[in-house]
């Protein structure tokens, strides 16, 4: 009888214990009522950086031991970067508005060797996993978040007390986004987001999410100190882990402008699944495309050389994208 009534005792520790592990709830920084207005938040996806060089970091993509990482993006649409594993290179992808480079040491998703061809974003799908374009990608190493090419609608907003996060929610003709802003020094900033596609039958399909950890304030401006990127697989071994050791804002490009261009103005908690969706499965714009009429590329002298990789020691492959 009495090891009978201490049975509920124990419960009821077991279950006060299990709620002191739980993190308590971060409140929103502002009144009921007086939310951020969702244009407000959506100008505050872009980057507020016109370039980003990281001379130091880590990398982990998936169960594979982790690498160090370089690289120099610049928007809105430039990128060069290179992987190292125990120094020695790993594998280097470079882009710009006339096309991609890459070299393949050790890398085993792909032929060991040199690709190059015109704009395409597949040589980013096989390195990371994530089927980013070569904006969206850009913008989020900037510091931003892609958000749905118009026509869009804000279909809810709402505080995250978990994670310390204003949510908006975007539908789009066959899409839907989630995109998360964090509160730092009085001033509203991309955290992440992630991006749905409606299948036939009214489901949505991730297809890519990312996360800004730590966000804190470089060089006048606010980048992360991790970036988590994830995408169509749940699998925990797909996710693509950055660590930021050291970020130079706006280096010096030798003079060369940034590209005219519309600038790109989610990440997904892993206890939560796809939500439903409603839609009837319309043809749906490119995500990330914002700009219906692209400016004409300028000349090959206006591309910076750290924009373009050659094939130095390496069997040439090609075109990777075919």
């Amino acid at each position: 009888m009495r090891s009978r009534l201490l049975v509920p005792v124990f419960a009821a520790l077991l279950a006060a214990a299990a709620a002191g592990c739980r993190p308590p709830e971060i409140l929103p920084p502002y009144a009921t009522g007086q939310a951020p207005r969702s244009d407000a938040l959506l100008g505050a996806a872009a980057p507020k950086i016109s370039a980003l060089q990281v001379p130091v970091a880590k990398i982990r993509i998936g169960r594979a031991p982790s690498g160090n990482l370089m690289f120099l993006a610049q928007k809105p649409g430039r990128f060069s970067g290179q992987i190292q594993i125990a120094g020695h290179e790993f594998v280097s992808l470079a882009f710009n508005e006339r096309g991609y480079t890459l070299r393949n040491v050790a890398a085993d998703n792909l032929p060991a060797g040199f690709f190059a061809g015109p704009p395409a974003d597949c040589a980013i799908q096989r390195l990371l996993g994530v089927p980013f374009a070569a904006r969206e990608l850009v913008s989020l190493v900037l510091g931003g978040a892609p958000v749905l090419a118009p026509p869009y609608e804000v279909v809810a907003q709402s505080w995250d007390p978990r994670h310390g996060h204003e949510v908006l929610r975007l539908r789009a003709p066959g899409y839907e986004q989630e995109l998360r802003f964090a509160f730092v020094d009085g001033v509203w900033w991309s955290a992440g987001g992630t991006l749905w596609q409606r299948r036939a039958d009214g489901q949505l399909a991730r297809m890519w999410s990312l996360l800004h950890e730590e966000l804190r304030p470089v060089d006048g401006t606010v980048l992360p100190r991790r970036t988590r990127l994830a995408g169509p697989s749940t699998r925990r071994q797909d996710l693509v882990i950055i660590t930021y050791g050291a970020q130079a804002v706006d280096p010096d490009l030798g003079g060369s402008a940034a590209v005219a261009g519309d600038d790109e103005a989610g990440w997904e908690d892993e206890d939560t699944a796809s939500p439903p969706g409603d839609g009837d499965g319309d043809e749906a714009p490119v995500p990330g495309d914002t700009s219906a009429t692209p400016p004409s590329p300028p000349s090959d002298a206006a591309i910076p050389p750290q924009f373009t990789l050659d094939g130095a020691g390496l069997a040439p492959r090609g075109e990777l994208c075919r």
